[in-house]
């Protein structure tokens, strides 16, 4: 059986029938509605968060990741992770999505924003944050550069120590006596120049 799935936006309706057992985040891909997941549906963000309207009963319960990421006033107010949710029986399903401001920026929302702030900023202002971001890359730079020797070095003494382990098992498996069998067999044709046969 179908689902009547709609979606509801300021800037436009999307609706049409998507199978059961579907994720939300799939479903209104489907029907042409593309939703963020900075964690590509791990459930370990809440940037796909929608706001179910209608039809929360037709869905998966909650799932822990859902119950960790959303506070219980957003899980009250009908939020479900669309990476999580699933829709099980058939019947009429509406979302909206979640207001910015209740869920968390984006990276792609993230570098919108500072490029419209860097966008307002005076010339001066401008070069002000170019030498600061500069300063802070020579920084990392820097720290990154020095901790190089210090990880050649414990690889170094990691190879040595490896070295030094494999000659110890080398002269203790030279220093072990033979094998007391073939000893024995090589001292009695020694002594009466044939072997006694043994019981």
């Amino acid at each position: 059986m179908g689902v009547n799935l709609e979606w509801k936006a300021e800037g436009g309706e999307r609706s049409g029938v998507v199978a059961e057992g579907a994720y939300l985040w799939a479903a209104v891909k489907r029907i042409g509605v593309r939703l963020p997941a900075e964690c590509e549906g791990r459930g370990e963000c809440d940037t796909c968060a929608v706001v179910v309207s209608e039809g929360a009963t037709l869905l998966s319960g909650l799932t822990d990741a859902e119950r960790k990421i959303l506070s219980p006033e957003r899980l009250a107010a009908g939020e479900r992770l669309a990476c999580q949710a699933k829709v099980e029986r058939g019947g009429d399903v509406v979302l909206r999505p979640v207001p910015t401001t209740e869920r968390a920026e984006t990276a792609e929302e993230a570098a919108r924003d500072l490029r419209e702030e860097f966008r307002r900023m005076s010339l001066k202002k401008k070069f002000a944050t170019l030498v600061g971001i500069e300063a802070d890359m020579a920084y990392e730079t820097l720290v990154r550069a020095v901790d190089i020797p210090f990880d050649l070095f414990g690889k170094g003494l990691e190879l040595l120590a490896g070295r030094g382990r494999r000659i110890a098992q080398n002269e203790r498996a030279a220093r072990r006596p033979a094998d007391s069998a073939p000893a024995a067999a090589t001292a009695a044709t020694n002594e009466g120049g044939a072997e006694t046969p043994q019981n």
